[in-house]
């Protein structure tokens, strides 16, 4: 083994290099390269759970390798615990193998057999599979020396992840997180800007946590932006801020002065630790799980509520990123700008938050659920399956293609309209409550037009203006049937008003 002083790399701690810490069971953050963008400061790479002690001298030189190539050291301690996995698996499935040369195919295959009928969740299967099948390759000509060559876990055999799109915070709900009286209730200012930073920014708990005392900027243009480090792409970058976020971080730097002092460079500095009338700390940033935790204590202290009246102790801080992403497509935000303020690495992730969007106005669309025609008929849209997004395919294009005035033409994709300006008289024309008020006027002007109409003798005109008013006089009592379920619906379920108005009315300062 080869013994590279850990201290010559940028961040190192250990005094005597990799010496130091391979004989150990777990290695510090404190002592390991990048140790600024880990997640504690205590042990945070565990060996000890693997049973194997080839395995084991094999992991140490994937998460040295790992280290080496820049990686963070949460995101190796992630891989370790999916190869603990692999190391329980192999002392019950083959307890008498003693070296890599025993890993046959048919070994692997049966450990990915067992991955996927385990009762694990989608995103986890794909972990442990793919860490394994990276830990062969990479280590195959060092840790694994003597590993078969066909004993590989090829590409195809990773489980595919099943795309879910981005959760959202309805807005009630978001409001009462950035409501100033509960913010109140916080025990600390450095609390309240944690919670503000993640309302207003959007930035992965990593980035929050990582910022700089110097963050907040005041540009040439004189508005307030922050400067930050995105920790997943390695790259520094700076958004736009409010006045409110503002504010609150010349709060935090005063509190940061009278704590701290200038001990620290941390917006977010570890509490300070107070000793024979001194305080020490400042040296580390707050944790990623000390960030979580404060969002947790915050619901219950403020008894944040969701729509069902729980406490809304399932939101997490990642959630505010997916809020400011479809707040800003709801507001018709171009993706590219979205891509830009949330420092995407492609538009494709960027347009995840579209299609939250489009499911937002789907379910929008199927709480009302249907439709009237032209006898106020109730025309009900397919809720589920293939059939449903079909269906809502449709509505999509009817709507991006003609823009009518009083409803929607239903025409299938590629057929043209023979009877331009007639729809009150056609059987594929289709509206909701949402014209209800186009659809009175042009009643009372059909009325007006008629009556002007039979005095003028004019008979093949009052046919046609008939026909019209019995139109719309059944789609208004169509309406109003709908109407009346749909007040039902809201008083048996009233999350469903929440989330109609959350999709409706986007919350003021989400784009900040």
């Amino acid at each position: 083994m080869s013994a590279e002083p850990l201290r010559a790399l940028e961040g190192g701690r250990a005094a005597r290099g990799w010496d130091e810490l391979w004989g150990r069971d777990q290695w510090r953050a404190h002592e390991l390269p990048h140790g600024d963008l880990a997640s504690g400061g205590g042990a945070i790479l565990h060996f000890e759970g693997l049973v194997q002690p080839w395995l084991r001298e094999a992991a140490r030189r994937f998460a040295r390798a790992r280290l080496l190539a820049s990686l963070a050291p949460g995101t190796i301690s992630d891989n370790l615990l999916h190869l603990r996995a692999f190391s329980r698996w192999l002392a019950t499935a083959a307890p008498e193998l003693g070296s890599p040369a025993g890993i046959t195919r048919a070994l692997l295959e049966d450990y990915a057999l067992s991955v996927r009928t385990g009762g694990l969740a989608a995103g986890t299967k794909r972990a442990r599979i793919g860490v394994l099948r990276a830990f062969l390759e990479e280590q195959r000509e060092d840790g694994l020396a003597g590993l078969p060559r066909r004993a590989a876990i090829h590409a195809a055999e990773i489980p595919r992840a099943d795309y879910r799109p981005p959760r959202g915070l309805e807005r009630r709900l978001f409001d009462q997180f950035v409501d100033p009286a509960n913010l109140a209730l916080l025990p600390r200012e450095q609390h309240r800007t944690v919670v503000l930073l993640l309302a207003f920014t959007g930035l992965r708990v990593s980035s929050v946590a990582t910022l700089g005392r110097d963050a907040l900027e005041i540009g040439s243009d004189g508005h307030p932006y922050l400067r930050y480090r995105n920790v997943k792409l390695r790259r520094e970058a700076v958004i736009p801020i409010g006045p409110a976020l503002t504010e609150q971080l010349r709060r935090q730097e005063d509190y940061l002065e009278a704590t701290h002092g200038s001990r620290t460079d941390f917006l977010l500095p570890s509490p300070p630790v107070r000793r024979r009338g001194t305080s020490r700390g400042g040296g580390h940033h707050l944790s990623h799980s000390m960030i979580r935790q404060i969002v947790k204590r915050y619901v219950r202290k403020a008894e944040i509520r969701d729509g069902e009246g729980r406490l809304a102790t399932w939101v997490h801080p990642h959630l505010f990123r997916h809020h400011l992403g479809t707040s800003m497509v709801n507001d018709g935000v171009p993706l590219p700008v979205i891509q830009r303020v949330l420092d995407h690495a492609s538009v494709e992730m960027t347009a995840h938050y579209a299609r939250l969007h489009d499911e937002t106005l789907r379910r929008e669309l199927l709480g009302w659920q249907e439709r009237v025609n032209i006898r106020g008929e109730r025309i009900a849209l397919p809720l589920d399956g293939p059939l449903g997004q079909a269906a809502w395919m449709k509505e999509r294009i009817a709507r991006a293609r003609q823009a009518l005035p009083n409803g929607f033409c239903g025409l299938p994709l590629v057929q043209t309209c023979p009877h331009p300006n007639a729809c009150l008289s056609c059987d594929n024309f289709l509206t909701d409550p949402s014209f209800r008020s186009v659809h009175k006027q042009q009643l009372a002007e059909t009325k007006e037009l008629r009556e002007r109409a039979e005095r003028d003798g004019s008979l093949r005109l009052v046919e046609v203006l008939e026909r019209d008013q019995q139109s719309l006089t059944r789609i208004l009592d169509g309406l109003d049937e709908l109407e009346v379920d749909q007040q039902r619906s809201d008083a048996a379920q009233p999350l469903d008003v929440v989330e109609l108005a959350a999709a409706r009315q986007p919350a003021e300062g989400d784009a900040a």
